[in-house]
Formats: structure tokens, sequence, C-alpha cells
């Protein structure tokens, strides 16, 4: 199979890719999202509209791995289009050619304007099973792209007994359920509520390695959309948690959910991995699309929920830490 990308950059202007690259090396490339023995060969291949400008500077000026650019690369292909050639032939429109009002803005350093990618599923057959014009690193975009991949390859497909779940509200008891992620053995038979020592937060996003970009956090823009890293991270460094469990719920893998947490240098917030969406179903944050609804829950030392929040922003976010201060304070 292969994974066909036309971007319209893969140079430090484009604030999603080094999301983009890391996330298709790490899924498809390496094969972590899957957990069968039988790794399936899938060829990543970029096509990039612009000519190629990391070769031309100096090594020790600008590189792949600096802050600025992260791009993986390694075990994929890359061909640089400026011409526009190869867009041309499969009936795309270079990027450089569109009209500056058709570009999305980003808020990367310089108000530079990137377009989203346009990323294509080709089967062994070069038959075209997905194509999606708004590729950006977005889990909600990621996920489908991976279910659609095990579905096709016949390998790791997650059945999912997908019925629609009452609200959890302010008041009921937490769904319980036991821990499953890099932090646990795997007989492991402890549950989320066997603790009754402290409060816990309960966060759930999309997927590991997604966000378009990893935040910057000397400030909130409250006007951006929530992105998976600023989700986690603006929990897991909030100050008030340190006599608080927080956990981050999403379907993944072990092997993933480890160097996601070394990416977004997390300390307190512990990973946990819904296989099969059992979790999210419980919580009501399963959306059937294949991925993890936003969705955040305060649950008390009696394993009763006392916020919820079933569709995150950032503007809830930068209000959370006055919400769990008077939660704590109100509920000891």
């Amino acid at each position: 199979m292969k994974i066909i990308v036309f971007t319209p950059s893969l140079y430090k202007t484009n604030s999603y890719a080094s999301m983009m690259t890391t996330s298709l090396n790490y899924y498809f490339v390496k094969n972590l999202a899957f957990t069968s023995q039988n790794s399936p060969k899938i060829d990543v291949i970029y096509v990039v509209n612009e000519e190629d400008k990391w070769s031309k500077e100096m090594p020790q000026s600008f590189a792949f791995n600096e802050n600025s650019n992260q791009n993986k690369l390694d075990g994929t292909t890359v061909i640089y289009d400026a011409a526009g050639k190869i867009y041309k032939s499969v009936g795309l429109k270079p990027f450089n050619q569109n009209t500056i009002s058709s570009i999305i803005p980003t808020h990367n350093a310089g108000n530079v304007l990137v377009e989203s990618s346009v990323l294509f599923l080709v089967d062994q057959n070069n038959k075209i099973l997905m194509r999606d014009n708004d590729y950006r690193a977005q889990g909600e975009h990621l996920k489908p792209l991976e279910r659609l991949v095990k579905r096709a390859l016949k390998t790791d497909e997650i059945k999912i007994d997908f019925v629609k779940n009452k609200t959890l509200k302010v008041g009921d008891k937490a769904p319980d359920f036991i821990l499953n992620g890099p932090n646990y053995k795997n007989n492991s038979t402890e549950k989320f509520l066997d603790d009754k020592s402290s409060f816990k937060v309960l966060t759930f996003y999309p997927a590991a390695f997604s966000g378009q970009i990893l935040p910057d956090f000397t400030s909130i823009d409250t006007k951006s959309a929530m992105t998976c890293a600023a989700q986690i991270q603006l929990i897991d460094h909030n100050p008030l948690l340190e006599n608080v469990k927080s956990y981050a719920v999403s379907s993944s893998t072990n092997p993933l959910l480890e160097l996601w947490k070394s990416a977004l240098r997390t300390n307190k917030i512990t990973y946990l991995n819904d296989e099969n969406y059992a979790i999210s179903l419980a919580y009501n944050s399963y959306n059937n699309l294949g991925y993890n609804n936003r969705a955040t829950y305060v649950i008390d030392k009696n394993g009763i929920i006392v916020y919820a929040n079933p569709d995150l922003t950032f503007e809830d976010e930068a209000k959370f830490p006055t919400i769990l201060e008077k939660l704590i304070l109100n509920n000891q």
C-alpha cells in the first residue's frame, strides 16, 4: 500500500510538517500503530510543491532535527516538484499557483500562510481508497486513515460495539475500568477507581502524534482550535495537579504512547491505552468516525463526577485551573 501526500512544503515555514512526517513515520513506516507480528509494508511518499530549500542552507544553520523543524523522513520518499508537473498529472492544482484567499492561515511564527496537504491512500492495485483534502496532522484525520489501512489489510481491526451512551453529568458515579498503558503490566487488574486517595482528571483526545504543531505555552490563544498536544500539556503543566492524578486517554499502542510522552515532555499525566474504545464508550467520548472527541472529567475521591465537559476548547482549558481549585476546595 501507499500513502501519498501532496504538500506545499516540508520546510520550517510549514507549521504542521514536523507533526505530519513524525506521525506517518511512527504509525506506518515503523508500523507502531500495529500490534500484529506480521507488520504490513506501507510506502509513504511526499510530493512537495517547492524546491528543496533545506539542502541549499548551511547544515550548521538549519537541520531537520532543530526545534523549528523536526521532520522524520527516514524510510520515506520525498519528491520535490516545484514546477507542479506531478500535481497536474493527477489533476491537482499546484499550491504555488493558488490565490492567497484560498490559503488557510496558521499561527506559526511570521504569520506564514500554509495550505493543507492532500493525502491519498492507494492499495496494491493502485486503486485510491481514500482522498483527504485537508490533511494537517490532525488526529481527527489520522485515526480514520489508520482505521481504513487496517481494514484494507485485514489486520488489527477493532470491532466497536457502538451505542449512544447517556451523557454523563455531575453527580453520576464514574464508570470504572482496568488501567492499561505504558505504565501497567499486560495482566494488570488495577482499576481506575481503586485509588481513593485523590481527585482524578480524565481527559480524552483523538490521537497520539497529532495537533499540527507543538504548542507555545508563553500564552494561551483561546481563539485557536484545541490540539491533542496542547490538550495534554495544558493539563500536565497545571500546578494544581501536584496532588491530583491525571490521565490522558486515546486508542493507540504502548510503543506509540511512550514516544508521545517523550515528545511532549510531560511529567505528571499518565497515558492510558484504550485499544477497543471501551473506556471512551463508557464516557461517551467515542466518535463513530473512529476517534475520541475531546472530553474532560474530574472525579472525586468517592468516584463521583464533579466536573463534566464533553467538548473541550482552549477557552475551557484557560479557565480549568480556577475551576479545579474550586472543585477541590468545595469537595474536601
